[in-house]
């Protein structure tokens, strides 16, 4: 066949393997319903615990508010007017979230300021060779995770060392998006650093969620009740549901368990890897401990990307050391980060209230609002 040919039948044979890949796309989602149900379950959770955090912010600050439809709160103060849903402020345009939004990209940017990223390759399904081979160059596990389109740890599958680990997180992370990444498992903790206009509002170690055995019950069965306390405890204590997924059964194996497995009274079991489905438990704040040139870089790079309200991810052996120290990296840039993580941590009182700070800092800068009129702020906030 000569090359002309050869180049014909790609041509020809590209769109084929799309139309599969979004076929099989469509066939993982479908098999992904029982989670997107659990997840449905906690919509109300999540109502109820942005609704009271946002009136309390809003007493807080002297500043009115009223609920436009489900999720969407109107903040006056002083004529000014700003629109709140969940951790949704008016400052971040979409084209920025987007952009941020997708990973490898985020990590081109990052490497073009000079900033440490992980060795990393973007793959589909449709060319898992590329992603095996990755696999076996590397010198210890992998994550895949959804390339672009999720949050919340939404597809990610961490601690993945063999082929057949890796072709299930693969097809776990394209029930989300067909674009996938690959990258090293890092070693450290997880802390988000928040940040406001370039402000330094806050920062989290967020670990793994958990479940304690009582030498009876299954894993399974174990986080089908925690679950259930999560959505019947008050306080709120979590917004999300653990998930038995690729990702859960992966770091279970790696522990010699599964979900059948009973763990023995009072036994501790990480059940993920991933943190964004853990608990108040499992996050700290530990605002005082980051060294001040991690914060300074932090904030130098949400102002020179543009991200006005950023949550910065870094995955770190030491938080308190410089950030030139190795053990640190940044893992990603989230826009409009989840606030609930600075209120549900193990400690409460050792919270920082940071929604109240947020619309201080929009009204006061007349940012991210809108005016209504020009009426004498104080006796609006009557």
């Amino acid at each position: 066949m000569n090359s002309h040919a050869a180049t014909a039948d790609q041509a020809m044979l590209f769109p084929m393997q799309l139309k599969a890949e979004r076929f099989m796309t469509r066939a993982l989602k479908l098999a992904d319903i029982r989670a997107v149900f659990q997840r449905r379950r906690f919509e109300t959770l999540r109502e109820e615990f942005y609704r009271d955090l946002w009136y309390v912010a809003a007493q807080q600050t002297g500043a009115s508010i009223r609920k436009i439809f489900s999720g969407f709160y109107e903040i006056e103060k002083g004529g000014l007017a700003t629109f709140v849903s969940r951790s949704d402020l008016m400052l971040d345009d979409i084209l920025t979230t987007r952009i941020m939004a997708h990973k490898g990209l985020t990590y081109r940017l990052l490497a073009e300021k000079g900033f440490r990223v992980p060795d990393h390759l973007e793959f589909s399904l449709g060319n898992l060779a590329e992603a095996e081979r990755f696999l076996f160059a590397q010198p210890g596990m992998v994550v895949v995770k959804p390339a672009t389109g999720t949050g919340a740890g939404l597809g990610v599958t961490t601690a993945i060392a063999t082929k057949r680990e890796l072709r299930r997180a693969a097809r776990y992370a394209a029930s989300f998006n067909r674009e996938l990444l690959i990258e090293p498992h890092l070693e450290g903790s997880s802390y988000r650093l928040t940040y406001l206009d370039g402000q330094y509002l806050d920062a989290v170690r967020r670990d793994s969620p958990e479940v304690v055995g009582d030498g009876r019950t299954t894993i399974r069965n174990l986080i089908t009740l925690e679950n259930t306390r999560r959505l019947e405890e008050r306080p709120i204590s979590a917004l999300h549901p653990i998930i038995v997924d690729a990702e859960c059964c992966t770091h279970l194996a790696r522990q010699g368990l599964s979900p059948a497995s009973k763990p023995k009274p009072g036994q501790t079991i990480t059940v993920k890897g991933a943190v964004n489905e853990n608990a108040a438990a499992q996050n700290h704040s530990i605002r005082d401990l980051v060294h001040p040139d991690t914060i300074k870089a932090g904030a130098e790079l949400v102002r020179d990307l543009g991200v006005r309200f950023a949550g910065v991810d870094l995955i770190s052996d030491d938080i308190k050391a410089p950030f030139s120290h190795e053990g640190t990296i940044v893992s990603e840039i989230n826009v409009n980060p989840g606030i609930q993580h600075h209120y549900l941590v193990s400690d409460r009182l050792a919270g920082t209230p940071i929604a109240g700070q947020i619309l201080n800092h929009l009204f006061e800068n007349r940012q991210g609002v809108m005016v209504l009129n020009q009426q004498n702020p104080e006796s609006a906030a009557k």
